[in-house]
């Protein structure tokens, strides 16, 4: 009789405990879901950010690109055509548009590069049911370099990579599939999806994130499979270009810098250099690229919440001289130095 009991016992914390398991599990699984769905423009904040409807066409004309990756088609718009500094290939952060990529994109048309931007698969402009993972970026930024150097267009033009967030990561991860790329900048960048699935979990749940590290690991390598090790540290580390690293003090995301340059001395290829923003309210995981007028201006919107007319170019205006730095970064690397 007491073994009986004792027998339903134990079989009814295992059933507890199982179902705890699958619930984590479960949760876990739902969260990178909800991460990773599709993004249309319901996600993107066109009262405050620009569009490509909002720039002057006759000053800044575009082409629309179709560019195939895996069994989705990816948007592509080419800004500055004829312009012959270069190919700015830039790759936006997760859940961005092209459109608030428009900042730099710009900026860059108007220092004599050519630029490529484009929604990763699942976002925006962009077929596909859902955004998928992290590694979904690396693998269309490898195909919009495949399409690149399938058009004779960009034959004679240096091919160098922007990428901010997720776009540092597919930026760095990339250069190990052996395109013919000059240079690279990459900012606030992580090192594989399995260490940033890691922080974004810790982000969200605070201490829990202790409990639930059994559960995100088996997730990420069931999801990933050998890709949960793709790596932006090894892609910076096969080649020998130009590789900017950047980042700040006190990135938001991570609590203090981010993994890319808090691994920088993983970091072996001879060319790379290190930029560390240090600048007070221009420390953070995108600040560094905004002037002391639009982060004023920013909580002054922001504090009268949707109600006004908002100026768009100051609301996310880029600091002219940081920007200057890196396109002389990109001069210097394909033999342009003004």
């Amino acid at each position: 009789m007491k073994n009986t009991k004792a027998f339903r016992i134990a079989r009814n914390i295992i059933i507890v405990l199982l179902c705890l398991i699958f619930l984590l599990f479960t949760g876990v699984a739902i969260a990178h879901t909800v991460v990773f769905r599709r993004y249309d423009y319901s996600s993107y904040d066109t009262r405050r950010y620009l569009t490509h409807d909002d720039i002057p066409h006759e000053e800044y004309p575009y082409e629309i690109l179709e560019i195939p990756s895996g069994d989705n088609n990816l948007t592509g718009f080419l800004y500055g055509a004829g312009n012959t500094n270069g190919l700015v290939v830039l790759s936006p952060g997760h859940a961005d548009t092209t459109d608030i990529k428009l900042y730099e994109t710009l900026f860059f048309v108007d220092a004599g590069w050519t630029v490529l931007c484009y929604d990763y698969t699942g976002c925006y402009n962009s077929e596909g049911a859902s955004a998928d993972g992290y590694t979904q970026s690396v693998h269309d930024l490898n195909a919009v370099l495949t399409y690149v150097e399938g058009q004779s267009r960009f034959d004679d033009l240096p091919l160098v990579l922007f990428g901010h967030s997720l776009g540092a990561y597919a930026s760095a991860a990339v250069l190990a599939y052996g395109h013919d790329v000059d240079a690279a900048i990459v900012a606030s960048g992580f090192d594989t999806p399995r260490e940033q699935w890691t922080y974004s979990i810790e982000r969200y749940t605070g201490p829990f994130h202790v409990l639930l590290t059994p559960f995100t690991q088996a997730f990420i390598a069931l999801k990933y499979g050998d890709e949960k090790n793709l790596s932006a540290i090894d892609g910076i580390n096969s080649v020998t270009i130009p590789v900017l690293v950047i980042s700040g003090v006190q990135d938001e995301y991570y609590g203090a810098e981010c993994p890319i340059y808090a691994k920088r001395a993983a970091i072996i290829n001879p060319a790379c250099e290190f930029f560390y923003e240090t600048r007070e309210n221009h420390d953070g995981h995108y600040d560094y690229f905004l002037t002391d007028a639009a982060l004023a201006y920013q909580k002054e919107v922001d504090a009268a919440g949707f109600s006004g007319s908002v100026d768009k170019n100051l609301y996310l205006e880029h600091d002219a001289e940081f920007m200057e730095e890196l396109n002389q970064f990109l001069l210097e690397a394909v033999g342009n130095p003004t």
